[in-house]
């Protein structure tokens, strides 16, 4: 039987090639970096110039040509969005929305994927792909139909018309759906082992393990529903129950010449997405880590 003759370096060779190795990583590491920076420039760039313009005085707005910074940084923008539009009734009932619907969308979801991914029953991956289906199906083709049923419940111009249609998630259900698939089985008949029911095993044991998963859609279901806008727009008809996105409108639709006082609107409407996105930033990698896509 032959042998392969294996080739030795010389202890120079080793240490070229290692200085090559390292040197084509740092190579490919740096124009990451570059590509990566570019990109959140030009994701930040909107955001930055909305922030500066919500400072700037009327006149400096439609300068030509445009100037990143303020010459002469003011606070009137912020304080004629709050004289002109009731900021703070769109602020309360635009959380109160978002909350309720984030806390039920979430937990109904996950309840569901639970059972999904825990349980056999007959016609368990028929019903599941069912549900998933409907993840696929464009919300305008049955707003019509859904404003129809809500009217005709009585729900018109009402937060539970808002609340209702979205007790649940196909998306959410999926997700939470591939996660239950980490958690071993064993674990779980153990607690049913020493006398645990399924509602004692479904929130002592698989929402604490599940936290950065439940995290990821809260995180995410908050931001649809802080930003939502076609459905609220069809539903409520009284100005006293607007939600922030409607408010904005209306402001755009008086004020669409003032840009300052807009990018004002438009920076508060946002500082509570950013403060849910930076506390929970750390579980959504995890949790997108954890249900497979990483």
């Amino acid at each position: 039987m032959a042998l392969k003759r294996v080739e030795r370096l010389d202890p120079v060779s080793q240490t070229r090639a290692r200085s090559a190795r390292v040197s084509g990583l740092l190579r490919t590491n740096l124009v990451n970096y570059i590509l990566l920076t570019l990109g959140a420039l030009v994701m930040v760039a909107p955001f930055i110039w909305m922030l500066s313009t919500s400072f700037k005085p009327q006149a400096e707005t439609i300068t030509f040509p445009p100037q990143l910074l303020p010459k002469r940084a003011t606070l009137e923008n912020y304080t004629q969005v709050f004289e002109r539009l009731n900021m703070v009734r769109l602020y309360m009932n635009t959380a109160y929305v978002a909350v309720v619907k984030t806390v039920v969308n979430v937990y109904t979801s996950t309840l569901i994927g639970y059972v999904f991914g825990k349980f056999t029953f007959r016609g368990r991956d028929v019903l599941f792909y069912l549900v998933l289906s409907t993840w696929i199906i464009p919300f305008e083709v049955y707003m019509i139909p859904l404003y129809v049923m809500m009217v005709n419940m009585n729900l018109g111009n009402t937060y539970w018309a808002l609340i209702i249609p979205e007790i649940s998630s196909a998306y959410a259900v999926f997700l939470f759906r591939q996660f239950m698939f980490t958690i071993p089985n064993d674990l779980l008949d153990a607690a049913r082992i020493d006398g645990a029911g399924e509602w004692r095993i479904f929130h002592s044991i698989v929402l604490p393990l599940a936290r950065p998963v439940v995290a990821t859609l809260v995180a995410f279901y908050f931001m649809w529903n802080w930003n939502d806008f076609l459905w609220p727009l069809i539903v409520l008809t009284t100005s006293d129950k607007y939600l922030l996105p409607l408010g904005l409108s209306m402001m755009v639709a008086e004020f669409g010449t003032q840009y300052g006082m807009l990018m004002a609107g438009a920076s508060l409407a946002i500082v509570p997405v950013l403060m849910i996105f930076v506390s929970v930033q750390r579980y959504i990698i995890e949790g997108i880590a954890l249900t497979g896509f990483k």
